[in-house]
């Protein structure tokens, strides 16, 4: 239920009672400098509205991982607008900050941080023109992975790798049968996931890949690959994992 932001907002019409829902809310409002109503977003349903409800915002940002129909629940309940990030791309990451910025009357806040996105985004660019494109595998944690419809998916594009997982991979361990077939020339591993490239290197399935035998392999912090303020930094990590020579 995202909506149309209004334009820029002055202070004392900005909403003073926001609750965040979801890691990327939290990162931008709090790299706004905005105070926040914190709940426990990782309730679901009832006890989740009920949290809400108790809290008494005015605005409501939500990542779009929360179930619409919480959402609604909690719109009709505290009367508050409720916003709903786009977080599927770098672009919507950027798009995200600065509605946010407009509704919490933070826009010139908002246009800093994404001028700093930008500014990574370009670096990115100037730095591999002239490289080639790298068939890459990005492992969450157990071997998940994402699509390349996703945040990080259109990450791994911007710095000049191809996800060799496709659009839409299926839940679970990505078949290691498969990503041997796959071979990617490059690995890439969040934080969160506890994945080493020692662990890789002793695994039967994974040890002969040409990402893991060359050693182009990194660990991204997890909290840059969430869908705030810290993207750009998130696309500088993994295009040094990708082309290391371009950043000598």
């Amino acid at each position: 239920m995202p909506f149309s932001p209004p334009g820029p907002l002055a202070e004392s019409e900005a909403p003073h009672r926001i609750v965040p829902l979801g890691p990327g809310p939290h990162q931008i409002l709090h790299a706004l400098g905005l105070e926040t109503v914190t709940v426990d977003d990782s309730l679901v349903g009832l006890p989740l509205v009920a949290q809400i409800k108790k809290a008494r915002p005015d605005l409501i940002v939500a990542s779009s991982g929360v179930d619409p129909l919480d959402l609604e629940r909690a719109r009709s309940a505290t009367n508050a607008a409720v916003y709903v990030t786009p977080d599927s791309s770098l672009d919507d990451v950027t798009r995200a900050i600065g509605d946010i910025g407009l509704l919490t009357g933070r826009p010139v806040a908002a246009r800093r941080l994404s001028a700093a996105i930008q500014s990574d985004r370009r670096q990115v660019a100037a730095r591999l023109r002239g490289s080639p494109v790298l068939p890459t595998f990005v492992d969450v944690g157990g071997f998940n992975t994402i699509g390349s419809r996703s945040l990080l998916g259109s990450i791994v594009d911007a710095a000049k790798g191809k996800d060799v997982a496709g659009a839409t991979p299926e839940q679970g361990p990505f078949p290691l049968d498969r990503l041997a077939s796959l071979d990617p020339q490059a690995y890439v591993a969040l934080s969160s996931g506890g994945t080493t490239l020692a662990q890789l290197r002793a695994n039967k399935h994974t040890k002969k890949l040409a990402a893991i035998r060359s050693g182009r392999f990194g660990i991204v912090p997890s909290r840059l690959a969430q869908p705030g303020p810290g993207v750009g930094k998130a696309l500088l990590a993994v295009a040094r994992i990708l082309h290391p020579d371009a950043f000598h």
